[in-house]
């Protein structure tokens, strides 16, 4: 690059201090100032026309001004009668009544200008150079009133560049910019009104939709705290305006932001939120049926499998979100006993949950869990996957209402999971009477009322309520009814028919298809309702047999009380992934290689 530069002729160029936009001048003279007929125009005093035109002559340049002596225009931060040579390598600025601009000579002026950080401003004494802190424009008269420091010896330099303006001379600007300041925070105060019914996107934590352009940008400067939907913690969630030459948006003291936010609820989006699709999966079940576990598992298996037989990576989308579940899943596979393995049950208020607006409301809505899938052949079919840990109580009838709206991911769901537990089941019981399963005689399970057929039925009803579908027609969405625990039916299931469906690294629809009528038939003897009110939801139900533990959990003691929870030397888990590699077959039929089949 040096080399190169050797024989390269001197060029100039200009940089406005306060918009941060860069020119490199190519056609001379070159006029910069508030007449009409500048080249570059520069905001100026009511009948005030200054002006200076910049000539070369050769590889020099040189400053003329339009009056000699003029003090509202200044070079280095003072007024010239002559003409001011601008030498080769040199940097200088440029004052319009105190308008800051720079000017650039040499052999590459542009990465003199690349150095800069718009919007920030170094604060120092003038007279003897020491810096006093950094600051966006808004706050320097501030500053300096914290400091005490006297103001005729105070500079502002950009940061990135060591150039300093006289603040004196920058009074007037900078008094406008603590007003633009004020009227900025105004705009972030102010209701942005979007329809929640329509949109490209729709919010993984709210479920309500909106465009691309309705996304709010999310502010940076620690001084900008105090979101009016999130609280005085919460960084300001606000439209963006302005933009800096990479296309990030400028929060209102000058820095870049890189995280947006919902909206309607002004949650954080994931990373890379708007770059693919999302496809909610929603795993519904009663009270104690498992879901925690199953879901901690599932994420597991699915990162093995999903890789190992398929080469699709599956990896964390928003690593900071998906914290609690990852620590549930470290806690149960790296545990040294059961004890270490206990997942305590999801409370409707626990940590799974967040309280946040929706509808003007504060509710309590499930923490999205998120993840990416790549594809490794690059064919553009890469997508996310999210989803929710809800409390089975959130499921049961008249629970969800305008103030917990819970459950209404599976309204916008792509795929619903029902996860069916055998132990809640009376005929199930029966017919596994005599079993040493510590589940049946714990949390007083013998005694629980079995409300799985009714959670199906009003899972149906808010589906069908929330898309607006007549409760006789069906939904297209698939649906996977998951029999839980399948561990303890190997005396009642002829397991030796039930087959691994991943064979040659494709998913065999009709091993699926054969699966799912073995247990569709199980269930029909001994759990019909459940068919009947899975059938009577979608047009595409399956029937899977998983079990996330592989084996018959331990008793535990804790405070005081009684739990259950798998040994993590003995976890092996039966089939979990396979009911979302389904899934993924319906919603993203490229992803996944298949062998063609009826399913």
């Amino acid at each position: 690059k040096s080399l190169n530069m050797l024989g390269k002729k001197s060029s100039i160029g200009i940089f406005d201090c306060l918009e941060g936009q860069f020119r490199m001048l190519d056609k001379f003279p070159f006029i910069v100032g508030c007449m009409g007929n500048a080249d570059w125009q520069v905001p100026g005093g009511e009948g005030w026309e200054g002006a200076c035109m910049i000539k070369k002559s050769g590889n020099a340049f040189r400053i003329v001004p339009n009056k000699k002596g003029d003090e509202r225009l200044l070079v280095n931060g003072g007024p010239f009668a002559e003409p001011f040579n601008v030498e080769d390598d040199e940097v200088c600025t440029l004052q319009f009544m105190g308008y800051p601009l720079i000017v650039f000579a040499g052999k590459d002026p542009k990465s003199w200008a690349d150095q800069i950080q718009k919007g920030q401003w170094v604060l120092a004494n003038g007279r003897t150079g020491t810096d006093y802190v950094q600051c966006s424009r808004f706050e320097v008269l501030e500053k300096i009133q914290e400091f005490g420091a006297d103001i005729s010896e105070c500079a502002i330099k950009p940061v990135g560049l060591d150039v300093p303006f006289w603040v004196v001379h920058l009074v007037e600007f900078l008094q406008k910019a603590e007003e633009e300041e004020e009227e900025e925070q105004a705009l972030y105060e102010e209701e942005i009104v979007v329809d929640p019914d329509r949109g490209e996107f729709t919010c993984p934590t709210c479920w309500l939709k909106f465009d691309r352009a309705d996304v709010l940008s999310i502010a940076v400067h620690e001084d900008l705290r105090g979101d009016r939907k999130l609280g005085e913690d919460a960084m300001l969630r606000f439209v963006p305006t302005e933009f800096n030459s990479k296309g990030q948006a400028m929060d209102a003291m000058g820095l870049p932001t890189t995280d947006v936010g919902c909206p309607h609820c002004h949650r954080k989006l994931p990373p890379g939120f708007m770059d693919v699709t999302h496809h909610i999966f929603s795993i519904v079940g009663a009270p104690s049926a498992g879901k925690s576990y199953y879901l901690s598992v599932l994420v597991r298996q699915l990162q093995r499998t999903l890789f190992r037989e398929f080469g699709i990576a599956f990896r964390d989308a928003d690593p900071s979100c998906n914290a609690i579940l990852n620590s549930m899943k470290n806690r149960l596979f790296a545990g040294s006993s059961s004890a270490d393995a206990m997942l305590i049950k999801t409370q409707l208020e626990g940590e799974m949950y967040e309280r946040l607006q929706r509808h003007d409301r504060v509710v309590a809505l499930p923490r999205p869990f998120i993840f990416s899938l790549s594809d490794p052949r690059g064919t553009g079919h890469d997508c996310s996957l999210i989803f929710y840990d809800n409390a089975g109580e959130h499921f049961e009838p008249g629970i969800a209402n305008e103030e917990s709206p819970g459950t209404l991911h599976v309204a916008s769901s792509s795929g619903i999971f029902f996860l069916f537990d055998p132990i809640a089941s009376p005929e199930f019981r029966r017919a596994l009477r005599g079993h040493e399963d510590p589940q049946f005689g714990m949390d007083g399970s013998g005694k629980r009322l079995d409300q799985q057929d009714v959670i199906m039925a009003e899972l149906e009803i808010r589906v069908k309520q929330n898309q607006n579908i007549s409760i006789a027609d069906k939904i297209d969405v698939p649906v996977a009814v998951m029999i839980g625990k399948c561990d303890i039916l190997k005396d009642q299931l002829d397991w030796e028919r039930i087959l691994w469906p991943i064979k040659d690294k494709k998913l065999d629809l009709d091993i699926v298809e054969k699966n799912s009528e073995i247990l569709r038939e199980y269930m029909m003897d001994m759990h019909p309702s459940i068919v009947a009110n899975s059938e009577a939801l979608s047009k595409n139900v399956r029937y899977f047999p998983v079990s996330p533990f592989g084996h018959s959990p331990e008793r535990v003691e804790m405070d005081g009380q009684k739990y259950i929870a798998p040994d993590p030397d003995k976890l092996d888990p039966v089939m979990v992934e396979v009911p979302t590699l389904w899934m993924l077959h319906h919603v993203e039929p490229e992803l996944l290689p298949v062998v063609s089949g009826t399913s």
